[in-house]
């Protein structure tokens, strides 16, 4: 999610997340249309939760998962609904022991910026999600730093300061206070007032809620597809499909026609596709 201009956001979103989280995964398509419906007017920010410090002792009783496997079946389902793409192989293969690595990444990167901070999650829950790779392996959190543009050597530093961890230990004490213990949790709040979404929502919900905060928070439309692709430089279908209102089946059409024109190039991942400009 690129970042905004905070002097001109009357509104601010904050996600209380995790980067392994397959809800928070889903929201990524709402939180784009927010951003390409209200701009600079809405500032994006995140804050790390923290969802599992030990696999072997978590256990989630409404999702009835116990272990690692039984998260496969979870994402599986969830993606079904929320219609982002997911490689559930990845907790049946390789597994991770622990999602606070990631959070601490999470944190090591915001030190470069909160853009590139931005830019980092997203690839952290792209690799995790759709190409079974685990991020709370270094060398993972290392590779996918070095492909955003972090300086891959400050940020190997500040992964593995005490400043990052206390940095993440913040953040879970926020969402704590907060009441925020599941993922995702929205806080939306103006100057003055705010208010909470808990879990995922679809978008209606964001613009009833900002629109009430601001009722004079202005309403933009989107560019054109090719013009969302190249600024974003690598989207899902589901982001298209939501950004641009359109009926489930037209998206990958609309795609498929730019694609044969050259303009962009597919990716698929997992139980679905991404795409991408194409290089001249």
């Amino acid at each position: 999610m690129e970042g905004s201009n905070r002097a001109d956001a009357k509104l601010k979103v904050t996600e209380f997340t995790d980067p392994w989280c397959t809800w928070c995964w889903g929201s990524e398509p709402i939180l784009k249309r927010v951003k390409e419906t209200y701009g600079n007017q809405v500032e994006i920010d995140f804050v790390m939760g923290g969802l599992v410090e030990d696999m072997k002792t978590f256990r989630d009783h409404k999702n009835r998962i116990s272990k690692a496997e039984h998260v496969a079946p979870h994402w599986k389902e969830a993606s079904e609904k929320h219609g982002m793409p997911v490689d559930e192989e990845i907790w049946l293969e390789d597994p991770p022991n622990s999602t606070w690595p990631s959070n601490v990444g999470y944190k090591a990167a915001e030190f470069q910026g909160k853009e590139l901070g931005h830019r980092y999650l997203r690839r952290m829950r792209e690799a995790a999600a759709s190409e079974r790779k685990n991020i709370e392996k270094e060398e993972i959190l290392l590779e996918l730093a070095e492909e955003v543009g972090l300086n891959v050597e400050k940020f190997k530093r500040d992964l593995n300061s005490e400043k990052a961890r206390e940095e993440f230990q913040k953040d879970r004490n926020l969402a704590r206070s907060h009441g925020a213990t599941g993922f995702p949790t929205f806080l939306i709040e103006s100057v003055d007032e705010e208010e909470w979404l808990k879990g995922y929502h679809p978008f209606r919900y964001f613009q009833d809620s900002l629109e009430e905060l601001v009722p004079n928070v202005k309403r933009r439309k989107p560019g054109s597809i090719l013009e969302f692709v190249k600024k974003y430089d690598h989207v899902a279908t589901r982001e298209v499909e939501e950004v641009f209102e359109m009926e489930k089946g037209d998206a990958p059409e609309e795609l498929k026609n730019l694609e044969d024109r050259g303009e962009i190039k597919s990716v698929e991942r997992g139980n679905g596709y991404f795409w991408e400009p194409r290089q001249s």
